[in-house]
């Protein structure tokens, strides 16, 4: 969308769901504070989730700006995460809000990215599964105990015994020459 400032689309996205303003009166703002910076598809991301669930929006918001309080977030790192909460509440097409995920739900989103050997002889999936199976970690900590010291936060039982996976090639780099 050539020539739309993030502004305006965190404005088009606020005016979308007029009644969220009713709720708090910082969305657009807070649009605006966690995508700064970055490109617009982290915004058309967070617009695919605010058309169908206010809450779920809100959450990723508050996570991106409480993750940059705490840490020195990466923009590409904060972008990942835009993209995979946004990613992680279409898969459920937005119906169901991030407290009332189950293990179950977040098995099933990892589950997804696997693929047969036939198409993914190097097993790139499992650094795809793994990478996000940390994120979302990390965010239902958060999610469960945001006024706990980043590092003191439990587990939630949500996320108990989700177990990063082994690739089963040493490495996936091939000799030359």
């Amino acid at each position: 969308m050539q020539g739309v400032t993030v502004k305006t689309r965190t404005k088009q996205i606020s005016d979308n769901n007029n009644n969220i303003n009713d709720n708090d009166p910082l969305f657009e703002r807070k649009i605006q504070n966690a995508t700064e910076g970055l490109s617009h598809d982290c915004v058309n991301w967070l617009e695919r989730v605010a058309n169908n669930n206010k809450d779920n929006i809100m959450v990723i918001t508050n996570y991106i700006m409480s993750m940059k309080t705490e840490t020195n977030l990466s923009d590409s790192y904060r972008k990942s995460v835009i993209i995979l909460l946004s990613q992680f509440s279409i898969f459920f097409k937005n119906q169901k809000s991030f407290k009332s995920i189950t293990r179950e739900d977040i098995l099933n989103f990892l589950d997804s990215f696997r693929k047969p050997e036939s198409v993914d002889t190097l097993h790139k999936w499992i650094g795809t599964y793994n990478t996000y199976r940390i994120h979302l970690m990390r965010f239902f900590k958060w999610l469960y105990s945001p006024d706990i010291e980043q590092d003191k936060r439990p587990k939630p039982s949500v996320i108990e015994n989700i177990p990063q996976l082994k690739r089963k090639e040493k490495s996936i780099y091939k000799p030359t020459g």
